[in-house]
């Protein structure tokens, strides 16, 4: 994932406008994952970050005929810290910039690679849930 300081900034406005930073479980049998995303009814906004970082994009489902349809583009796990390396400088929003920041700091220290975790690491990654979700 290569950026410009001009892409990345342009980045990391946009995930301070209209992005979301989470650590949010995707399968009941794993340990929420750091997430990126961004929802947009601009498909080719979507289509610019796919491009350069990679990721999904998907429909989201339109409750009404007078809605727009709308759109999320989504970047999950290592892929995600990837992308919050690179955008931390840029990030405005205290909120965010907090969230990355921990994400960074804490997520790979008490997330083993193979999956398996002594009870230290599961201690640690349950506290850094908490923390996470602790904040605003």
């Amino acid at each position: 994932m290569q950026l410009s300081d001009t892409e990345a900034a342009y980045a990391a406005g946009i995930v301070d406008g209209d992005g979301s930073i989470q650590l949010t479980r995707c399968r009941r049998d794993r340990w929420p994952s750091p997430i990126v995303s961004i929802a947009s009814t601009d498909r080719e906004l979507l289509e610019w970050f796919r491009a350069r970082c990679g990721g999904t994009i998907t429909h989201k489902r339109t409750y009404s005929p007078n809605h727009t349809p709308s759109f999320e583009w989504k970047l999950t796990d290592r892929q995600a810290l990837e992308f919050l390396e690179i955008v931390r400088p840029f990030l405005v929003i205290d909120r965010k910039r907090a969230r990355c920041e921990l994400l960074l700091t804490e997520y790979l220290a008490c997330t083993p690679r193979n999956g398996r975790y002594t009870d230290e690491m599961a201690t640690r990654k349950r506290e850094l849930i908490e923390l996470f979700s602790s904040l605003p």
